[in-house]
């Protein structure tokens, strides 16, 4: 009995790396927050017609849970999108330029975004302080949970862009 084995002339699947693998669990982590955020938005919003029109209950938080609901969806999304390169980017030169200058593109871009990242992020850190001393009527939470769902997205934007430059500085990733 012959077992099959891989042609001799094929190469073998390249082994991922670590700052792939880190990359990959962040787009997983990023996917079940979206997900856990898309769940919650629906919920209260199909809570908040159910409520309203058949159990007609005096619960008035369901528009402001679903509002922290959407705000993660917004930030995780635009997380998970960046990290799977489906951000909106104009490549008309991309196409023509030489692979060197294209990698050096590339780097510049990330270093850019990892620079605004880390301005958002220092600038949220006070709004998320004064949020935390506003209530969300009718819920146990303050305004500092829908707000640091932009520290959320920051750090995550940041983590990639780092992962990216790190993988550019050690060639294994291409532009």
């Amino acid at each position: 009995m012959r077992v099959a084995t891989a042609d001799a002339g094929a190469a073998p699947a390249p082994r991922m790396g670590l700052a792939a693998r880190l990359e990959r669990l962040l787009g997983w982590v990023n996917g079940a927050l979206l997900s856990i955020g898309m769940v919650a938005l629906v919920f209260f919003c199909f809570a908040q017609a159910v409520d309203r029109y058949t159990l007609k209950t005096s619960f008035d938080a369901h528009d402001q849970l679903a509002r922290v609901g959407l705000v993660w969806v917004v930030f995780c999304g635009m997380a998970l999108g960046y990290a799977a390169r489906e951000n909106l980017r104009i490549d008309l030169l991309a196409r023509r330029m030489p692979r060197t200058l294209l990698r050096v593109r590339e780097a510049l871009f990330e270093a850019v975004i990892l620079l605004v990242c880390v301005l958002l992020h220092w600038k949220a850190w006070a709004v998320v302080q004064v949020a935390g001393m506003q209530p969300i009527l009718g819920t146990p939470f303050t305004n500092a949970l829908p707000h640091s769902a932009i520290l959320l997205g920051t750090v995550s934007i940041a983590f990639t862009c780092l992962l990216r430059l790190w993988r550019m500085g050690r060639g294994e990733w291409e532009a």
